[in-house]
């Protein structure tokens, strides 16, 4: 058994990393065409092009690979059906169901390796991406349209423009007190991050404690002054990005209640969820594929099988991202979000293996 294992799994690593690199070169090749006027722009090379292709490699992985690993799965079987290895299998009392446990360690480690990839390579990616602000993140950068609102302590933040990673522009910052009572009024034409921390320039303060109804106007003093805050260019860059574009840990730390993100909580909470659950979702699938798979006549190849196998993965792929969509705007809880289509093609599969055992047992 021990050598079935070892086999079998050869062939799925050998096959899912040729997978993810087809993947990737097709569709970071395609999104580097959408986006070409965008990379050579001003002083861009066509080496940019392969820099862009670089960055967006972490980002396209972690939309693809659950998909990945049921492509490889499904390959593996057309090469042993094709060889008529998968008959020789069966007939030394390799079942569907034995199959399937043959091929869950090397799922499983795949799946988790994918994820530690994107966990430390997808967020450095963003920010590069951010900072040149190219493409869908020139779209979502802090601007009018799109500002980026903070919590500072008692404070609230609003920004509406970011030049550079260690600039900021049109800043209203709101002091409260306390109780949350508010006490100042800040309008702050260009912040800047020397290192050391922001330095605010062109500042319009209007205060509001113990105005009791008396009309004020804000003023500029004319003199540069020092932001303190907890939030770094760096973490502008966190809140910035969209939820499922940073770490675990960040999304963990922004799903906290009382910590500051610049989407709903329970955003960052189902991308944390999600991303956690997604070995899961590769077995799920593999317990829908090997069943699909079990081709054993003469004229079999596993064309068909493949297709129907690859319309099963988009089927899960298409209700996996309507369960997103409906959790990260709140119009489902985290948890239906994502057992739903864990639970519909979990029993799907298990109805699938049920019948080609009975099958099996009825051909012996």
């Amino acid at each position: 058994m021990f050598k079935f294992l070892t086999y079998l799994s050869k062939n799925y690593l050998t096959i899912w990393l040729s997978v993810v690199f087809g993947f990737l070169l097709l569709i970071g090749l395609l999104d580097s065409l959408a986006n070409g006027s965008d990379i050579m722009t001003g002083d861009g090379k066509f080496s940019d092009t392969f820099r862009y292709m670089f960055y967006r490699a972490p980002v396209i992985f972690d939309r693809i690979f659950v998909f990945t690993l049921v492509v490889a799965a499904l390959l593996v079987f057309v090469r042993l059906i094709r060889n008529h290895e998968l008959v020789a299998l069966m007939g030394f009392g390799i079942s569907a169901l034995k199959q399937l446990f043959l091929l869950t360690p090397i799922v499983l480690f795949c799946s988790i390796a994918s994820i530690t990839f994107i966990n430390y390579a997808m967020p450095p990616a963003v920010r590069a991406l951010q900072a040149w602000g190219i493409g869908e993140y020139k779209i979502k950068n802090i601007s009018d349209k799109n500002p980026l609102w903070m919590e500072d302590g008692n404070d609230i933040i609003r920004a509406a423009g970011r030049p550079g990673m260690n600039e900021l522009s049109n800043l209203q910052i709101f002091e409260r007190n306390e109780n949350g009572t508010l006490i100042n009024a800040n309008w702050v034409q260009w912040a800047v991050y020397d290192g050391k921390g922001w330095v605010l320039k062109n500042v319009q303060k209007l205060e509001i404690e113990g105005a009791d109804g008396e009309a004020r106007k804000a003023y500029d003093d004319g003199k540069d002054r020092r932001w303190e805050t907890i939030h770094t260019p760096d973490t502008i860059a966190r809140l910035a990005a969209e939820p499922r574009d940073l770490s675990l840990g960040d999304m963990k730390n922004f799903s906290e209640r009382g910590n500051s993100g610049a989407k709903p909580r329970f955003a960052y909470g189902f991308w944390y969820w999600h991303r956690l659950t997604r070995p899961l979702a590769a077995l799920v699938l593999l317990l829908c594929a090997v069943p699909l798979m079990q081709r054993t006549g003469r004229q079999d190849n596993g064309d068909l099988a493949l297709l129907g196998g690859l319309a099963m993965g988009f089927i899960f792929l298409i209700i996996d991202g309507a369960m997103a969509t409906f959790a990260t705007s709140g119009g489902m809880s985290i948890a239906w979000a994502i057992l739903f289509p864990l639970a519909l093609f979990a029993l799907f599969g298990s109805f699938l293996t049920l019948k080609t055992e009975s099958l099996e047992v009825k051909r012996s």
